[in-house]
């Protein structure tokens, strides 16, 4: 019976070139469609984490390391990442000491009490997929953005992703709890801190990036040669 493999023993393709075997890393991991975090997804693809199961502690290290690869080096509080993790998979008492004991599942946080279950962006569908008539809307609250080096670009700043995030949030009256506003604040507005680009007019998100987060799974490539640099 073929025995599955581990995460440090990811396919690879083999080449024989005379007697030097060379083994090609793949350029990317598969995502589970239960995960819906586009930070996290990112990290899973990168083969930064597993697409299973990771102890508390490495979710957070990642996390932060990530981060201070970010223009001006954003800091994010481990300690909060690892409280915000300790939840992710269920709230119950049993999920709870599973998690802390075993790690935090990240192909099981769909669903969960942090998922917003569709009041949100829905750029990411239940499958993981993103769906491009979302990704535009998305598009429709950008403005032009003078970066750092005078050029200028389609971004969200703070103004236009707090009205991204209303909008997404009247749209879903009905189906709504209160708390999903409030989630939304530990989405964009951190995202802003990490990827985003300073401007003279102050930080903002490049839809180019976003976009790039979200369809191909990928941070700014300025990110990730800082990451490789480290």
């Amino acid at each position: 019976m073929k025995q599955p493999l581990m995460r440090d023993q990811a396919p690879v393709a083999s080449i024989l070139l005379g007697e030097t075997l060379v083994k090609k890393v793949p350029d990317s991991f598969p995502v589970s469609g239960n995960n819906p975090c586009p930070f996290l997804r990112a990290l899973v693809s990168a083969g930064k984490l597993s697409d299973d199961r990771e102890p508390l502690e490495k979710v957070a290290t990642v996390i932060v390391a990530t981060a201070s690869a970010g223009d001006g080096n954003p800091e994010l509080p481990s300690s909060a990442i690892i409280g915000i993790g300790m939840v992710a998979n269920g709230l119950g008492p049993l999920a709870l000491i599973n998690t802390m004991r075993h790690g935090l599942r990240l192909n099981a946080l769909r669903g969960g009490p942090l998922d917003k279950k569709g009041v949100g962006s829905g750029i990411l569908d239940s499958h993981g997929a993103v769906d491009a008539k979302e990704l535009a809307r998305l598009r429709k609250f950008a403005k032009k953005k003078a970066s750092g080096d005078g050029s200028s670009e389609l971004g969200l700043g703070l103004a236009e992703l707090r009205s991204y995030m209303d909008a997404n949030f009247e749209r879903a009256a009905g189906r709504r709890r209160c708390i999903d506003r409030t989630l939304m604040i530990g989405e964009w507005p951190v995202l802003l801190k990490v990827m985003g680009k300073e401007g003279p007019a102050g930080r903002y998100l490049s839809l180019r990036d976003v976009e790039e987060l979200f369809s191909n799974r990928r941070f700014p490539e300025r990110m990730n040669m800082r990451l490789l640099a480290k």
